[in-house]
């Protein structure tokens, strides 16, 4: 089979989306299939491209936007694919499919969350691409049943061409072990008590509602690791030192490698996801493979994948106190009743997010789509 992904932002660049198409790519190559990843170049970068498995396009826009760019040439690209899959949203790409014959599919990851100028030009364009883009599609699947009741264009996909497919993770790499603290920098915190938040610290993850939680904690012994680099780190190392907490909140940037990413979930013992949005949480999921539980906000996307009380908390959306009375709560717990909800949370990962499965409803979907049994 021929597959066409498309998606606006691929590693090395930081993001979710891009973590699982490249997931999805990998498997699919190792199955036999021909897979061709086309996505933005970015100015003044270096790709190491060769290193995938399958085929990548960088294609320099027309006009760019933070990840948004006019690519009018990947219409033309696309002729003489099986089916194309559509990582969603990608203003300026994802539309092209449809000057193509091609069927496609899509994955509705998200709702862009934007402010100011980028919301006008967002208004604008949800006036005249979505409705057809998710009319015409043979199949958009949906990664959480309960986020699709928020979605901005979920009500233009009719039921019988929707389905959920469960982000992956992979429970042997994503696993609990024995941290390197010395070789992540961090010996001086190994008689602390360490929090991580673990992603790109867009404005909508509310970082900041984790500094005001530590700052209510007041507790020298409660540090914070924020792993993920993006957009606002820089922002975010001001807010810490303008509130006073800038020594109990470490910095450790972006990584290459999810074993990477591995070695400083296993530096903590409790991971937070404080987002105002999200439509899976991708590293809920990682830190329960790594044994962590997870104190997370109560909203859709989040709340499907914590238990709460079982594999973690879950806190009232926005609100600090609350955040901070679930740290609290875990702190007071036993080694015994923490590592026990930890196990709980990776049990479920096992169970329920395994890439083994995602992939099998994936080419579930891509045979439907091309009429193969």
């Amino acid at each position: 089979m021929k597959i066409a992904q498309i998606i606006s932002t691929f590693p090395p660049h930081v993001g979710g989306m891009g973590n699982i198409c490249l997931n999805e790519s990998e498997r699919l190559a190792a199955m036999g299939h021909q897979v061709t990843v086309f996505t933005l170049k970015y100015k003044n970068f270096d790709y190491s491209d060769s290193v995938f498995p399958f085929k990548v396009v960088r294609l320099k826009p027309v006009i760019k936007i933070g990840d948004a760019g006019i690519v009018p040439q990947l219409a033309k690209m696309l002729n003489g694919f099986d089916i194309i899959h559509v990582h969603y949203p990608f203003y300026g790409g994802a539309e092209q499919v449809l000057s193509c014959s091609v069927p496609y599919v899509i994955t509705y990851h998200m709702d862009a969350q934007t402010h100011g100028f980028k919301k006008l030009l967002l208004n604008i364009y949800e006036a005249i691409w979505p409705k057809k883009l998710f009319s015409l599609a043979k199949k958009v699947i949906f990664v959480d049943n309960e986020h699709r009741g928020i979605t901005h264009f979920g009500k233009y996909v009719p039921s019988e061409k929707s389905v959920e497919i469960l982000n992956g993770v992979d429970a042997n790499i994503f696993q609990p072990g024995a941290p390197d603290l010395k070789k992540l920098g961090l010996y001086d915190w190994k008689d602390k008590k360490i929090f991580i938040f673990a992603g790109n610290p867009l404005p909508v993850k509310r970082l900041d509602l984790s500094f005001q939680a530590l700052k209510i904690l007041n507790n020298p012994d409660v540090v914070l690791l924020v792993v993920g680099g993006g957009y606002k780190e820089k922002e975010y190392e001001t807010l810490a030192k303008k509130m006073g907490i800038s020594e109990s909140v470490r910095f450790m940037g972006s990584y290459a490698t999810q074993k990477q990413i591995t070695e400083n979930y296993r530096a903590a013992i409790y991971a937070l996801v404080t987002s105002d949005y999200e439509s899976f949480s991708l590293s809920a999921v990682e830190s329960m493979a790594c044994g962590l539980p997870v104190i997370g906000t109560d909203i859709p996307g989040v709340r499907g994948r914590i238990t709460d009380g079982v594999d973690g908390f879950l806190f009232q959306k926005g609100s600090a106190q609350d955040l901070a009375a679930k740290m609290q709560k875990i702190l007071s717990m036993t080694d015994a009743e923490r590592l026990s909800m930890g196990q709980n949370g990776r049990n479920k990962v096992v169970e329920k997010y395994s890439w083994e499965q995602h992939m099998i409803k994936l080419m579930q979907v891509y045979n439907e789509v091309l009429g193969k049994t």
